[in-house]
Order: C-alpha cells, then structure tokens, then sequence
C-alpha cells in the first residue's frame, strides 16, 4: 500500500498489502472455488478461476465504506464471468456433466446446464439473492427463481437415498 513518509516521498508498505491479501484468501477462496468447481465441473479450471480473481481484487485498492457482504458478492460475480470466458476460450459448455466426485454436494448424475449451474453457484457460495444472481447471468428475476426451484426440486429428488419402511 502506498503512504507518505516524513519526507514526503510516496513509499511502499508491503506488510499491509500481505496480511490483506491473506485476508482476502482466507475469507474469500475455498467460497469461489466451490462456485467455479460446480459451475466449471473441472477442478483444474476452478483453480484458475479463484487465482484470477483473487489477483485482481487484491490489486485493487480496498473499496471504502463497503462490507464483507458487498466483496463477497462483487467476488462471486467476478468468479461467475471468468468461469464463462475460461469456459468459452477451452470450446465447452460450463455445464457439462463433472468428473466423478466434482463439487461434492451435487449428484453428477443430475446434468445440469450451464446456466443453471452458473446460477445455483452464484447463490449458494456466493451468497446473492435470485434478482441479483439474475442480473449476472442475464435473465429475468422471475425465470430465475423458477429455474433455481427447478433445480433444486431435481437435486433433492435425484440424490436422495431411497427410503425405508420404519418399524
């Protein structure tokens, strides 16, 4: 971070700059890896996601005057538009079926499109409400609600175990 010394000469503290960004890391990384792993289904991919975008925050001069909850969400919106450009630069559908054991809370099986998985992403680790999850991915409020009560009607149906008879 850039301060004035007693000289009046611009120096640099490198000190804050660290335990910010560690800060950043910490609060922010496994949150974004989640939402890019299940939107992008590939673990390799998701990594460089969370590196992209916690680079660029941290390059950034700390917004004033706003909360956790503001940078979490400027941070999922970032992770949701990076896994879209990386998902188009490498000629695939972010939502096609992950590898075994990817994002290890949704049932592979439940094929998922893109969009849909862009979406619960962006609410679920990134902590947006549906109207503004849907300004990111480009749909009405309404269609956004129902497609993520479609999807996690399907999730809940298709994962579930079988149930049993209790005596």
């Amino acid at each position: 971070m850039l301060g004035f010394g007693k000289t009046g000469t611009v120096r640099a503290t490198a000190s804050s700059d660290c335990s910010r960004d560690a800060d950043i890391y910490d609060r922010y990384a496994v949150g974004l890896y989640r939402q890019a792993v299940l939107t992008l289904g590939d673990r390799a991919l998701a990594e460089h996601v969370v590196s992209d975008v916690l680079v660029d925050e941290c390059a950034l001069f700390p917004p004033q005057g706003r909360g956790e909850a503001d940078a979490r969400h400027r941070l999922a919106e970032s992770a949701f538009r990076r896994c879209q450009q990386l998902a188009a630069g490498h000629g695939r559908d972010p939502g096609q079926p992950p590898s075994a054991g990817v994002a290890d809370c949704i049932d592979p099986g439940a094929l998922l499109t893109g969009t849909e998985r862009g979406a619960l992403g962006l609410v679920l680790f990134g902590g947006l409400g549906y109207v503004r999850a849907s300004k990111v991915v480009g749909i009405h409020p309404r269609d956004m609600a129902a497609l993520l009560h479609a999807v996690l009607r399907r999730l809940t149906t298709s994962s579930a175990p079988p149930r049993t008879a209790s005596k």
